[in-house]
């Protein structure tokens, strides 16, 4: 984990954590621009359209509490990511000296401007990127290369889905229900990243394949009806199926073809993160959508 040092008493003072808020940390501001990465591994371990991190070096960031809720899976040779084993929620990982930090777990206005958009040569093909920040096909300067996950066959009929290691996978048929792009801040806790893209299928257009009984469900005390879930394998998204609702929720990030849908719009923009900015052209709702 990171340094327990405790940052300069007079810097800006940024408060993070988890959903559950088992994980708590800080880190010192002010911070560099947002990197929102669009590799397929990144989508497995958010179960979002793309990740959000900021870099803090090691020196000025702090763990607060919950270092032995925090479990770690090694993605590749190079790279090691982080969750709660609690929530699921992406935690802050060290890699060559400096900490990425999932932006949506940081709280209030982060002050900070500009950023870069990388692997777009990965990205969801359903998911249009809304702003003009720079654009790489591949790594930014300075970042490391990360395979994407490998391709999976397609199944015939359906789309196949899985969480970050393989070892939850899914089929839906058809086109689903709904699909929003929800702003709320528990799905920007939750998938610890700019937003959350839920699909909603039927019962009987779902088919779990693998890993059920890897998958673990986490509900907020508070929640009515919000609930995420995770492998707790690899902490990568999972599907989401809840007593007596006929229909499983399904985090979009975890598609590994097309599914020939489009979201239909985003939803809770009135408690959107500050820091993302976007103009894609679906319909913008400042709560839920009319019934």
């Amino acid at each position: 984990m990171g340094s327990s040092a405790k940052p300069c008493d007079t810097a800006p003072m940024i408060a993070g954590a988890c959903l559950c808020g088992a994980i708590r940390y800080e880190v010192e501001g002010p911070l560099s621009g947002f990197n929102h990465c669009h590799c397929s591994t990144c989508r497995k371990h958010h179960g979002a359209p793309f990740a959000t991190v900021v870099e803090v070096p090691e020196a000025r960031f702090r763990w607060i509490s919950g270092g032995d809720s925090v479990f770690e899976y090694a993605s590749s040779v190079t790279r090691t990511r982080a969750f709660c084993g609690v929530c699921g929620s992406v935690a802050p990982a060290l890699v060559e000296g400096r900490m990425l930090v999932p932006a949506g777990n940081l709280v209030g206005d982060l002050g900070v401007q500009g950023g870069v958009h990388m692997f777009v040569g990965s990205k969801a093909p359903w998911h249009s990127i809304g702003d003009t920040l720079p654009r790489y096909e591949g790594p930014a300067p300075g970042w490391a290369s990360e395979m994407d996950r490998p391709t999976v066959p397609a199944l015939q009929g359906a789309t196949h889905g899985s969480c970050l290691c393989g070892s939850v996978t899914f089929s839906v048929s058809e086109a689903p229900a709904r699909w929003m792009q929800c702003h709320c801040s528990r799905c920007r806790r939750g998938r610890s990243a700019a937003h959350g893209s839920n699909t909603f299928y039927p019962l009987a257009q779902f088919t779990w394949l693998s890993g059920r009984d890897l998958v673990l469900k986490y509900k907020p005390p508070e929640a009515e009806r919000f609930m995420v879930c995770f492998c707790t394998q690899c902490g990568g998204g999972a599907p989401v199926e809840r007593d007596k609702v006929p229909f499983v929720l399904v985090p979009a990030g975890l598609f590994d073809s097309d599914p020939g849908a489009r979201p239909e719009a985003h939803i809770h923009v009135a408690s959107k993160a500050s820091w993302y900015t976007f103009d894609d052209g679906l319909p913008q709702f400042a709560e839920l959508p009319p019934a």
